[in-house]
């Protein structure tokens, strides 16, 4: 089923790249005009320059039938400065009398055979001309676009070997300097497949997995905000490198298909969809702001109705309708509706939370790549999506000394280069396993499309090579390799339809990873597997993961002495996954810096919960107290601890409990100290989180100590106790002289 905003955008963009081919002039040699003309796939060889561009737009049936027509049609467009008339469009195949003694390459019979063929020179005589059959232009002005449509009848293709034929059609005309000299003034090639079946043909089927992936590069602003949001719009138009992929896996109608998804970007999208706000710090408790300026790109002070909802919270709002006057929030709103019909009893393929950098994270930081898996999405969860967890980067290759880091039962899809012929003579593995690991080999060959001129991702292109190298497995001795293959970034997704519609002969059963890669499996040693040194040098640096190590942390301590903010770390751990990407190999130094502006955004916000102390401290004694102050310069209510750490060891500070202060307050607290040693010890008092982590702010106050030493009380004690016993002493002698009676004296009657 397709949604109806995908329709509506495939029927515009359709519309759009039709008119711009024929209002469009293009000089000779010039590329093909094409929504897609940006990426490598679509461009017309350079060195290919005739002045007629063909393409094939429609080849049904999508094989040489065993019975029945086959129809081509395309268009022919005029790309000289000179008009051409007479132009007749004939049919080509490499097989029958005029290919005889090698004159036209032979059936390609092997998947090496058909790399090499699809690098074939542009202008290469591949095939001999079906002149019975043909199609005719008048006159074609420069610029203009005319359409052809072709029947071939079965008997007019001499085919009955198996394997892949060259076919094609040329197109032969005449200008003002140019005469109709027989050459071919234009060509399409592509590759259509002949596999016989009935009694003496051909048995079996071969398993085959079409992956649409679903991911794109996210980047924040220092505030929390999704940048670019103007990127994003054209990212979900249907030529864009959202809504393509979406539109041409919506095209599959009832056929099965394997979603390959970032679960960070549904979620970008509803931040997109909700006016893309700045991060969430909890309910706004005063019209003060925060009292800061900031640097580019700050977008305000982080206040708001929040990102998007985390897995941490029990219960989400629905989702509000997009802003009015919002192109970016409605186009979210279309390409989130669009997924959640299209990933419906579909087989999900979950990566790792924003797209982690997978050859590099378990080197460099271990624990990142389960708090990915541990994210599983906001939007995927509610929409209650199940998911199969697999690691698959953009180009297939994977760090063999990456996979033992991997510490759970995610399959690998890796690209068969990775299989090199020395370890793996007979290619790649049917499936492999590792570890408790799926190895699953996904077709290069495959996924880089038709042979040119023509688009190499043209539908139809794309779509032939996915036969040919079907086919191809199909007719090879031996078990038979199930064929998975990750379409491409640039496919056509307006005309997805075409790719669609022929993929369907009996030979082939199109499947899910999970139903193709479920048969027996060989054990695959990193260790042989082939990984290029270009690769390894690609990884991101330890700089990129040292800055998302330092963004959660501060995340962390944000909600921490947020009283309310109950999503924010969750909202920064999103932010520092999607850092981490294999979408900033190409610019890890701005990667780095952009994790760290939303850093400092965060610890700005710190720094505004403050300390002060007096300029010193004396104690009259051993202990004493002495006052601090605190202030809250946010418009957020939070919680903080004050720390002291005595310099020297020699004093203690009892800080007391956590300080609740609402938002632009100060409050004044009295601390207790008690020194153990006399003189001036000095002692840091900062502010930090209910854990314990400094916010940034501290000061450093001496505190003098009046306590008199223990000899000192010694010596006083000692000379207060010689005083005692002289005074003592000095009382025993006076009573004993007033008792005693003088000797030689006598009274009156003795005398």
């Amino acid at each position: 089923m397709v949604s109806r905003p995908v329709v509506l955008r495939a029927a515009l963009g359709a519309v759009t790249a039709l008119t711009a081919g024929l209002l469009t002039t293009p000089p000779a040699g010039a590329a093909e005009p094409h929504p897609r003309r940006d990426n490598d796939a679509y461009a017309v060889p350079a060195a290919y320059d005739a002045p007629l561009l063909v393409t094939i737009d429609a080849l049904t049936p999508g094989e040489v039938p065993e019975r029945g027509p086959v129809f081509v049609s395309g268009t022919v467009i005029n790309r000289d400065t000179e008009t051409w008339s007479g132009i007749s469009i004939y049919p080509f195949i490499n097989a029958g009398a005029d290919c005889a003694g090698g004159a036209c390459p032979p059936p390609i019979t092997t998947t090496a055979g058909l790399v090499e063929a699809a690098e074939t020179d542009p202008e290469a005589v591949v095939g001999a001309r079906i002149t019975e059959v043909s199609d005719s232009i008048d006159e074609l002005e420069p610029g203009e676009v005319q359409e052809y449509t072709i029947r071939i009848p079965r008997d007019l293709l001499p085919v009955s070997e198996p394997g892949v034929y060259w076919f094609g059609v040329h197109a032969l005309g005449a200008s003002d300097s140019a005469p109709d000299d027989g050459l071919a003034d234009g060509r399409a090639r592509t590759f259509l497949p002949y596999v016989p079946r009935g009694r003496d043909g051909i048995g079996g089927r071969i398993d085959t997995a079409i992956v649409v992936p679903l991911r794109y590069r996210i980047r924040h602003l220092g505030n929390g905000q999704l940048a670019r949001p103007e990127a994003w719009e054209s990212a979900f138009d249907p030529t864009g490198d959202l809504g393509g992929p979406l539109a041409f896996g919506a095209s599959s109608g009832a056929r099965p298909v394997s979603w390959l998804i970032d679960p960070a970007v549904p979620d970008a999208a509803r931040r997109l969809l909700r006016g893309n706000p700045p991060r969430d710090l909890g309910p706004e408790e005063t019209d003060a702001g925060d009292g800061e300026g900031g640097d580019d790109n700050d977008g305000g002070d982080g206040q708001g109705d929040g990102g998007g909802p985390t897995d941490d919270a029990t219960e989400q709002p629905e989702d509000p309708e997009p802003p009015p006057g919002d192109e970016t929030a409605l186009a979210a709103a279309d390409w989130l509706d669009s997924v959640e019909v299209q990933l419906r009893g579909e087989e999900v393929l979950a990566l790792p939370y924003g797209d982690l950098d997978m050859s590099a994270t378990p080197d460099r930081m271990p624990g990142l790549y389960p708090l990915s898996r541990e994210r599983v999405g906001t939007v995927l969860a509610q929409w209650e999506t199940p998911t199969v967890p697999v690691i698959a980067s953009p180009g297939g290759y994977l760090d063999p000394s990456a996979i033992d880091g991997i510490d759970d039962d995610s399959t690998l899809l890796l690209t068969d280069r990775m299989f090199g012929r020395r370890e793996y003579r007979r290619g790649p593995p049917v499936v492999g396993v590792y570890d408790g690991h799926t190895v699953a080999a996904t077709s290069s060959g495959a996924s880089s499309g038709g042979p040119g001129p023509d688009p190499r991702l043209g539908a139809v292109a794309f779509r032939q090579r996915v036969l040919a190298e079907a086919s191809l497995r199909l007719l090879a001795p031996g078990r038979r390799h199930p064929l998975i293959v990750v379409v491409p970034r640039g496919v056509d997704g307006t005309a997805g339809s075409a790719f669609w519609s022929e993929l369907d002969p009996v030979w082939l059963n199109l499947t899910t990873v999970a139903d193709a890669t479920d048969r027996p499996a060989t054990e695959v040693d990193p260790d042989s597997l082939t990984y290029p040194a270009a690769q390894e040098t690609e990884e991101l640096p330890l700089s990129v993961f040292t800055a998302v190590e330092e963004l959660i942390a501060s995340g962390r301590t944000l909600q921490n002495t947020l009283a309310d903010a109950e999503t924010v770390a969750a909202d920064v751990r999103d932010e520092a996954l999607a850092g981490a990407s294999y979408h900033f190999r190409p610019y890890p130094d701005t990667a780095a810096a952009r994790l760290d502006r939303s850093r400092r955004w965060i610890d700005r916000r710190l720094r505004s919960v403050t300390i002060a102390g007096p300029p010193a401290v004396t104690l009259s004694s051993a202990d004493g107290s002495f006052a601090v102050t605190v202030e809250n310069s946010l418009d957020r209510t939070v919680t903080v601890r004050i720390v002291a750490a005595s310099i020297d060891g020699e004093v203690e500070v009892d800080v007391g409990d956590t300080v609740v202060l609402a938002p632009d307050s100060r409050t004044t607290i009295l601390l207790d100290a008690h020194s153990t040693a006399p003189g001036v010890h000095n002692v840091n008092l900062s502010v930090t989180d209910v854990d314990g982590t400094p916010l940034g702010s501290s000061v450093e106050v001496p505190i003098r100590s009046g306590q008199v030493s223990e000899v000192i009380w010694v010596i006083l004690g000692v000379g207060a106790g010689l005083l005692l016993l002289a005074i003592v002493l000095r009382l025993v002698r006076r009573i004993r002289n007033r008792n005693r009676v003088p000797t030689g004296s006598t009274t009156e009657g003795e005398a």
